[in-house]
């Protein structure tokens, strides 16, 4: 992540005194994501919510069963959390960490993503499978939110680290088969991000 983003991330968060206060947050979890966890139904197990800022699928995890670990390298961020999962009464293991040095005490079942892998560029996304490799269990389910490359020309100097579905697809091959994919047209973006972006819904699947 480069220190202009991080300072964005900053900014948003010590203005945000709720989960509804940041720009990205939404109510409900993504429907692959749903999609996914029916399909292992009905057992539930270990899953990792890897930046998960204020918390709404970690949550979401805890509800349906699984034991959650979630991290994000924004204090406010779990600082929501936990506030959030205490007065729901849940159990979920909240930790501010640097994803891509923290080292998981076992593999999970699942592993979601929903806008982190692109607050990195190259060499991150590299470090960051050397992660997932070591997060998701064979077998296991990788739910990922992700903007995607339309052109050469969808390039902005703040904001996410687009991809196109093919780079991506490849940077995760040959562990990860890509199970479903449902992009969406995102507007109402800031200017210097491009005013609107294509987000892909992924859910990849660990070869065991």
């Amino acid at each position: 992540m480069t220190e202009q983003s991080r300072k964005v991330f900053e900014r948003l968060y010590g203005k945000a005194k709720t989960a509804e206060d940041l720009p990205w947050h939404q109510d409900e979890p993504p429907a692959v994501l749903v999609e996914a966890l029916d399909a292992r139904a009905p057992a539930a197990g270990s899953a990792l919510d890897v930046g998960c800022g204020a918390g709404t699928c970690s949550i979401y995890l805890a509800r349906r069963g699984y034991r959650v670990t979630a991290v994000d390298f924004m204090p406010q961020a779990i600082g929501m959390l936990n506030r959030r999962s205490a007065t729901e009464g849940l159990q979920i293991n909240a930790l501010q960490a640097d994803v891509l040095a923290w080292q998981a005490p076992q593999a999970f079942d699942v592993v979601l993503d929903v806008g982190c892998l692109h607050s990195f560029d190259e060499a991150g996304r590299r470090r960051y499978k050397s992660q997932l490799m070591r997060w998701l269990a064979p077998g296991g389910d990788f739910v990922l939110v992700h903007c995607g490359r339309r052109g050469w020309w969808d390039w902005w100097p703040i904001g996410p680290s687009r991809l196109s579905r093919q780079a991506l697809v490849a940077l995760l091959a040959p562990e990860l088969q890509l199970r479903a994919y449902r992009p969406e047209r995102l507007t109402g973006m800031p200017v210097f991000m491009g005013l609107s972006a294509l987000v892909g819904r992924y859910w990849f699947q660990r070869v065991a």
